[in-house]
């Protein structure tokens, strides 16, 4: 039901610029910033200078990507909504997945948890660049496109992700149940970042609606269930 909600909404959203340009910001901030941190602790931690090139290589791609679609935002000339920090959802997957980004840097969890981890991220994105590429295509052609040329990067990014996972995996039972966990984890993250999403668009009035149509959206958004307590943020930051 939710997901149904999130794809009518989505179409809402980017109809208004401002809705626009909070989108190519929430992209930017997921692949700078949310995924960025994943790579750091790899390249802190691992000593393998294959797998090194291998993680830059990535990094740089995610950051050739921020790149490019915050050249979207300069040519739309829109000041973007900062993105709060309870819409990052890496870190709501690391909460349902047990801290597996914490317990990576302090020698608790293995390269293969990491890199499984990287691609239930990457396989979202692959789902989910397309929805938001032909929802944008409407009113910004040449963002949408932009979007499907990361999604492509992403797709190669997935065939890594396996590949590595497979190499540093004691066998392959382990290597599934890690990732059927990551995959629940990753879903749970993806539904609550979905209601967050919708409850700070609508609160913020960035989709544009106006009257029945935004108590309409109101009702749905206050009707989501609450934040999970470790993510939620202190009273005086709002």
């Amino acid at each position: 039901m939710m997901d149904a909600i999130a794809r009518l909404y989505l179409g809402r959203l980017l109809r208004s610029p401002r809705g626009r340009a909070f989108m190519l910001h929430f992209m930017v901030q997921a692949e700078e910033g949310d995924e960025l941190g994943v790579f750091d602790a790899l390249l802190a931690r691992v000593d393998d200078p294959e797998l090194n090139k291998l993680v830059r290589v990535h990094r740089d791609d995610e950051t050739r990507h921020a790149a490019m679609l915050r050249e979207c935002l300069q040519r739309n000339g829109l000041e973007p909504e900062p993105v709060p920090p309870e819409l990052h959802v890496v870190a709501r997957i690391g909460h349902h997945a047990g801290g597996v980004g914490e317990s990576f840097v302090d020698g608790r969890a293995t390269v293969m948890q990491m890199y499984l981890l990287l691609q239930v991220i990457e396989e979202r994105g692959v789902r989910q660049f397309p929805k938001i590429a032909k929802a944008m295509r409407p009113f910004d052609p040449e963002s949408a496109a932009v979007i499907d040329r990361i999604t492509r990067d992403e797709e190669r990014h997935v065939k890594y992700a396996k590949a590595i996972s497979r190499r540093y995996a004691p066998d392959g039972d382990t290597l599934e149940r890690e990732l059927t966990r990551l995959r629940t984890a990753e879903r749970r993250a993806f539904e609550e970042n979905g209601r967050a999403l919708l409850a700070f668009a609508v609160e913020r009035g960035l989709d544009a609606s106006h009257g029945l149509e935004r108590l309409a959206w109101r009702v749905l958004a206050t009707s989501a269930p609450c934040e999970p307590r470790a993510l939620r943020q202190p009273s005086s930051q709002h």
